[in-house]
């Protein structure tokens, strides 16, 4: 990356916390935020460090906003499968999506989504009281998830679709250029 293009990319990176940030806080449907989108293609788009870093301002900074309008607790065991699911989706989604194109991306969403939904319920069964510990437990807590994994995927198409046209239309040469890998290598 030249000199001229870094400011740039700073200023797209903290864009794009400030969207995850806004996209958890205003209300929504349950699971229907921009971050599994957002991971995505900070993981096609940015080095693994800078798109860990962002995952990670991201989901701390909102966790911080959500506890303050909405009185949640900030943190907890959960917070590990959570944090680490959107960490392994931007860590993962290079080698999902080959491609920077639609097709591939939507593939990706929804492999990102069901592997998030599969992690996070897991964490939810061991880490919490609701769900005996046993594999009845864990198999009624999948259950229970269902309705959460469809406004994900549902969620998570309309977000991409949405992420996908701003950046088209924003910085098309930073994300859509052949020539261009990744920003901050």
């Amino acid at each position: 990356m030249n000199q001229q293009d870094r400011p740039r990319s700073v200023l797209l990176m903290v864009l794009w916390v400030a969207i995850a940030c806004l996209g958890r806080v205003v209300p929504h449907p349950a699971n229907v935020t921009p971050l599994t989108s957002l991971s995505i293609i900070a993981g096609l788009r940015f080095s693994r460090r800078a798109a860990v870093l962002m995952v990670l301002a991201s989901m701390l900074v909102s966790d911080v906003l959500v506890a303050m309008v909405y009185g949640y607790a900030p943190f907890g065991l959960w917070m590990w499968f959570t944090y680490s699911g959107f960490i392994l989706i931007a860590l993962l989604s290079p080698y999902l999506c080959r491609e920077f194109k639609f097709k591939s991306l939507l593939l990706t969403v929804f492999l990102s989504a069901l592997g998030y939904w599969l992690w996070t319920n897991f964490g939810t069964w061991l880490t919490g009281t609701m769900y005996p510990k046993t594999f009845a437990g864990l198999i009624t807590c999948y259950v229970a998830g269902l309705p959460f994994l469809r406004d994900a995927l549902l969620g998570d198409v309309v977000w991409m679709s949405i992420i996908i046209g701003l950046l088209k239309i924003s910085v098309p040469n930073l994300f859509f250029d052949k020539r261009v890998e990744k920003i901050h290598e």
